[in-house]
């Protein structure tokens, strides 16, 4: 008789619906724009997913949209990762959470002579995963450099 009660609470138990997981939380997307002009050429300068910061290419262009350093690959470079340090800095990081850099490029010879002053950004020991690419043209024919990262904040 006690085996038969202990079998039926076995089954009873068995037929006990498992609470379902809870569903993960919904993701929000927060877009932002560094200067006025973004909204109107139809983009975002950078979108956070969570604590993941994805950051538009960024080029030398001036908070009205104006090409900065006109045939200076360095000067470019320079007022892109100054764009960039703006964008993190306004999301409370800098270069030391960027995990990802894409470097569009339409000389990559130059690109290669002013490398060098990315570690003017970065840390040397903590580099970011980083892509370099030569294209035909960027968006505005001055363009030299564009340049897109990823931060994960903290």
């Amino acid at each position: 008789m006690l085996g038969v009660l202990a079998m039926m609470g076995l089954v009873a138990c068995s037929h006990e619906k498992e609470p379902e997981p809870d569903a993960p939380p919904p993701r929000v997307k927060r877009v932002f724009h560094l200067n006025p002009y973004e909204k109107d050429f139809g983009y975002s300068q950078a979108v956070m997913i969570d604590k993941t910061l994805y950051i538009s290419g960024s080029v030398a262009a001036d908070e009205t949209g104006r090409l900065v350093a006109p045939g200076d690959m360095a000067g470019q470079m320079r007022a892109a990762y100054s764009n960039i340090q703006r964008t993190l800095a306004a999301h409370g990081a800098d270069f030391e959470e960027v995990v990802k850099e894409t470097i569009y490029t339409t000389n990559m010879d130059a690109l290669l002579k002013a490398s060098d002053l990315r570690f003017e950004y970065y840390n040397r020991d903590l580099l970011p995963t980083t892509t370099w690419v030569q294209v035909q043209r960027l968006v505005d024919p001055g363009f030299l450099v564009e340049i897109e990262v990823v931060a994960e904040l903290p």
